[in-house]
């Protein structure tokens, strides 16, 4: 016999001594009472749905901030210095503490002509450089240390050479005379060339600098750049190509011994050159700009 029908039978067996309409409002009571407290149990119940799905559920965790991942972020700067006016692109590996940076510089001038030992030269020079580098900031603030790599390197000059007839130049210490166009004499005419001047032969050099100004900021947007180093290539070359007639004597406007200028002698003059240029092997790293986060 459950709970529900106790109530029940108690208010059946008072109908010897009640009355039939008192037995009818005590049944209605004590089944109304009964179901009240059959649906305050089952709402408190433990097992209910509602608890099982409640206590059931996973706490959502929070996902980590985006600006603390790697390459969550990405700023550019513009920049001037010795090799020209560029840019610069960073992205954070670590945030504060390691940016990747890649760049590149440009620029070209032609200078007027410029006479040195007698000889006339035109030229251009050219700077082209590309570069991949990893910033480390050590006390998490301004200053950086970086290293990396020049990987692409087109900086040189390149001229045209002449040398005024009558005028004497030297070349792998020996001294010649521009001798004059002549069509029976000299159809060769005066000394002239070309030559080039390669700051290394090779395109890739590995680089060190240091500076200041982060360019993915924990606050703002903007930060002041610069930086100083170097960048090392291998030796510099020299190439020369003259052609033309040189004569080693000449006296009252008379040339002897004339002919082109002898290979030996423009190779040992280009050597000689190279020698002298053996320190640009380091060539400086020196700029300044201004940088802007992006996100």
């Amino acid at each position: 016999m459950n709970r529900l029908s106790l109530p029940i039978f108690a208010a059946l067996a008072s109908a010897l001594i009640l009355s039939p309409a008192a037995v009818s409002a005590q049944v209605n009571t004590a089944v109304a009472s009964q179901l009240s407290y059959s649906s305050s149990n089952s709402s408190a119940s433990p097992d209910s749905p509602a608890d099982s799905v409640t206590t059931g559920q996973t706490p959502v965790q929070p996902e980590p901030r985006s600006g603390a991942r790697p390459f969550s972020g990405i700023a550019a700067a513009v920049k001037v210095g010795v090799a020209g006016i560029g840019f610069d692109v960073a992205t954070p590996l670590v945030q504060q503490r390691l940016n990747l940076r890649g760049g590149a510089s440009f620029f070209s001038y032609s200078p007027s002509t410029i006479t040195t030992d007698n000889l006339n030269i035109n030229g251009a020079l050219k700077f082209q450089n590309a570069a991949v580098m990893v910033d480390f900031f050590p006390f998490h603030g301004r200053f950086r240390l970086s290293g990396g790599a020049t990987i692409y390197n087109n900086t040189g000059l390149t001229a045209t050479l002449s040398v005024p007839t009558g005028q004497s130049f030297s070349v792998g210490g020996t001294d010649y005379y521009s001798e004059p166009y002549n069509a029976v004499t000299n159809p060769a005419g005066p000394i002239t060339g070309s030559g080039t001047f390669t700051f290394g032969g090779n395109k890739v050099a590995p680089r060190a600098t240091i500076g200041t100004g982060n360019m993915l900021p924990k606050n703002g947007r903007f930060t002041f750049q610069s930086e100083l180093g170097f960048q090392y290539f291998s030796a510099p070359t020299v190439v020369y190509n003259i052609t033309g007639t040189g004569c080693q004597n000449y006296t009252a406007g008379v040339y002897s011994n004339c002919g082109p200028i002898p290979q030996a002698n423009i190779t040992s003059e280009q050597v000689k050159l190279q020698n002298d240029l053996t320190d640009l092997r380091f060539f400086p790293v020196l700029s300044f700009g201004l940088s802007y986060k992006i996100h």
